[in-house]
């Protein structure tokens, strides 16, 4: 027999050499935040046109005012004697009523209603349910507007314009009232008052004096 001599190959393997693993290195480190740069790109312009849709409450407000209950509430205002128009809007987890009143009420008379509108309120939306946070939850603010002239341009010196503003945010234990007819600063009010005519008589004199031109 004869022997056969075998004969290992050694096979030497190849090294990168230093300079290419930092060349390679280098590469990698630039196209990772293009790559991710150009993604971004492509996301954005595909989503171009498309309403990103978002809410501050999210698991919160619960239980929710529904539309049948507010058109069920405002029926029941409407119905209220010496009220002449009601609205009721919900909106960004705020209850905001306006009621118009006649304008001929007493002040005893004024301020009844406001709180019989207030029990109404609580009556079809308990205020411990509907308008009380808790340690967790986020609740909904509860806005009154009960008036005789809404717009404060119907006030003068002689007027007996009635507004006041029950309010109530959710995170307070009870309601606070504001008289939004008499200023608690008369004489600040009074200059805000003159500053607003002179503004609006400088701006009514330099139309007058662009169209004479």
């Amino acid at each position: 027999m004869s022997e056969v001599n075998k004969t290992k190959v050694t096979r030497q393997k190849k090294r990168l050499s230093k300079s290419a693993l930092v060349l390679i290195i280098g590469i990698l480190i630039i196209a990772i935040p293009i790559a991710i740069f150009l993604a971004i790109l492509g996301i954005s312009a595909l989503q171009t046109g498309s309403p990103r849709l978002g809410s501050r409450f999210n698991n919160d407000l619960n239980p929710e005012i529904s539309n049948s209950q507010v058109e069920a509430l405002t029926s029941e205002l409407k119905a209220m004697s010496s009220v002449e128009e009601v609205e009721v809007i919900l909106a960004q987890g705020q209850l905001r009523i306006f009621v118009d009143t006649d304008d001929n009420m007493s002040d005893e008379q004024f301020d009844s209603l406001l709180t019989s509108v207030y029990s109404k309120v609580n009556s079809s939306l308990p205020i411990d349910t509907y308008f009380t946070a808790t340690d967790t939850e986020k609740m909904y603010d509860l806005a009154i507007n009960v008036y005789t002239k809404a717009q404060a341009s119907d006030l003068d010196a002689d007027s007996s314009r009635k507004y006041k503003l029950l309010h109530k945010n959710s995170k307070e234990d009870t309601y606070q009232i504001d008289d939004l007819a008499n200023p608690k600063n008369p004489e600040l009010a009074a200059q805000l008052q003159g500053n607003n005519e002179i503004n609006t008589e400088e701006e009514t004199e330099g139309s007058e004096e662009s169209n004479n031109n």
